[in-house]
């Protein structure tokens, strides 16, 4: 049965990201250029005698973590809203499994779907910009992987909330810029900041995407902390959308829209 739900997930999200393709290739084309007017946009207030170097590599993996938060913690949301509008959402209730694991299930198929576009788009922008980057699969994936499950944390927190408010699409935007503020926070200054989901990652991210250390070569107390936050956040996110779910049951919110 678990087989026959993963499969289900796999192949009804891989259809509806080909069956309507123009909007999949327009997401990526659109992530590009925000990067390359980012980028430029830089280079030109810089006047040329700016030094990018370290400029460059923030906003780079930056922008790569980004775009991997955002999709991760949107897609979930996207799903509750989508499901509730063509009516579906109270058929995956009913299913033996429950919807917790449909969710999963189909996340870990975004998952596989969003990494391949962002290192895509990375080769795209490191073209772009002469930035030699390292994608050595066993040291990246893992810790985009940690990206990932935070977002899924924030994910899940704006599902629940999509259960009893429906329309929340404006929120998205306002989560998608706190989420660019806490790569900002410097934690010289406010240590506290590398307790916030995504900011660990996003330095541990930079020093294996940038740098080219190995998984295995990062400080094992680095490892620690991202897999706490990691572990922490997405255990957060999971009770916050189950007690969003009790309500919704309470209020019978799961079948209206």
């Amino acid at each position: 049965m678990w087989l026959v739900v993963l499969k289900t997930c796999w192949v009804k999200t891989y259809k509806l990201m080909t069956r309507y393709l123009f909007n999949m290739l327009s997401g990526f084309v659109t992530l590009y250029i925000v990067f390359a007017l980012l980028f430029f946009g830089a280079k030109s207030i810089g006047g040329g005698a700016m030094d990018l170097g370290d400029t460059l590599e923030g906003m780079f993996v930056g922008y790569l973590a980004w775009m991997l938060a955002m999709m991760g913690s949107t897609d979930l949301a996207w799903n509750v809203t989508n499901e509730a509008q063509t009516g579906t959402f109270e058929q995956q209730y009913l299913s033996p499994v429950g919807y917790g694991w449909i969710a999963a299930f189909t996340e870990s198929f975004n998952f596989i779907y969003n990494v391949a576009l962002v290192f895509l788009i990375a080769i795209s922008m490191a073209a772009t910009t002469g930035q030699k980057i390292h994608l050595h699969l066993g040291s990246t994936l893992p810790v985009m992987l940690t990206v990932y499950l935070q977002a899924n944390g924030i994910g899940f927190t704006l599902a629940g909330l999509a259960l009893i408010y429906k329309r929340i699409q404006s929120f998205f935007q306002v989560v998608q810029f706190l989420m660019v503020g806490i790569f900002f926070i410097p934690w010289d200054r406010f240590p506290w900041a590398r307790f916030l989901p995504l900011s660990a990652s996003q330095k541990v991210l930079q020093r294996v995407v940038i740098d080219g250390q190995k998984i295995w070569e990062i400080p094992a107390s680095d490892l620690i902390l991202i897999l706490a936050v990691t572990v922490l956040y997405l255990a957060l996110g999971v009770l916050l959308f189950r007690l969003a779910e009790s309500k919704a049951r309470e209020k019978g919110l799961l079948g209206q829209y």
